[in-house]
């Protein structure tokens, strides 16, 4: 078979699987089950992945990727907004996509739980990459402002660990973004109070912010 074909396959292989292990998990989904859910049998579920725990690692690292795709594109789409503002939504952004169809970080949840040796490592990667969006779309947007380097240096690392552990935990609630979209908001005024906070230390940034703002920034 053509190699591009095989790839072809094994990438459906890994979507339909997705759905089941996000459900159940790794220990509790039967080969059987991801044989008939991918339309294949159980041999040639082998012949592609061998153990069932290579699937599960292949579709754990698809979904952090998927996540990130999906970040990436909320973030670049959050219009021109003051400092406050722009936080604001890119706290709510990076939850949103814990719970999004395609990055649905329940598959993430059951890895740590089940497999945390690897799942640590590729969650620590994906936490260090979504650092990477928050940092550029930052730079991006405040290059020359005050702002940049203090929500940099004091915000960024403590926000991304706080909003992607929040979003893992409404995943693995079962939310959905329409459901987890009230808790995504409400979490971002947490995190907007936290910038006001830290830009408050630097009468320069504060006057950059637009500081004082109070509850939610529009």
């Amino acid at each position: 078979m053509d190699e591009n074909l095989r790839e072809r396959r094994r990438e459906r292989i890994v979507k339909s699987a997705e759905l089941l292990f996000g459900n159940t998990g790794l220990r509790s989904t039967t080969t059987s089950a991801l044989a008939k859910a991918a339309g294949i049998s159980a041999a040639i579920l082998y012949r592609y992945f061998g153990a069932k725990q290579k699937l599960f690692e292949r579709v754990v690292e698809r979904n952090s990727r998927q996540r990130l795709a999906e970040l990436e594109g909320r973030l670049s789409s959050i219009p021109d907004l003051p400092p406050l503002a722009c936080i604001d939504r890119m706290a709510e952004a990076t939850v949103l996509a814990c719970v999004d169809a395609e990055g649905n970080a329940s598959v993430m949840a059951w890895a740590l739980l089940e497999v945390p040796e690897f799942a640590a490592d590729v969650y620590r990667t994906e936490i260090g990459a979504t650092e990477l969006l928050w940092d550029t779309e930052i730079r991006k947007r405040f290059a020359e402002s005050p702002v940049r380097p203090r929500l940099a240096v004091h915000l960024v690392p403590y926000v991304v660990h706080a909003c992607m552990a929040f979003g893992l935990w409404l995943a693995t609630l079962r939310h959905k973004a329409v459901t987890a979209r009230a808790h995504a908001r409400q979490y971002a005024e947490g995190v907007v109070d936290a910038a006001r906070m830290v830009l408050s230390f630097c009468p320069e940034s504060l006057g950059a912010a637009g500081l004082p703002v109070q509850g939610r920034v529009s």
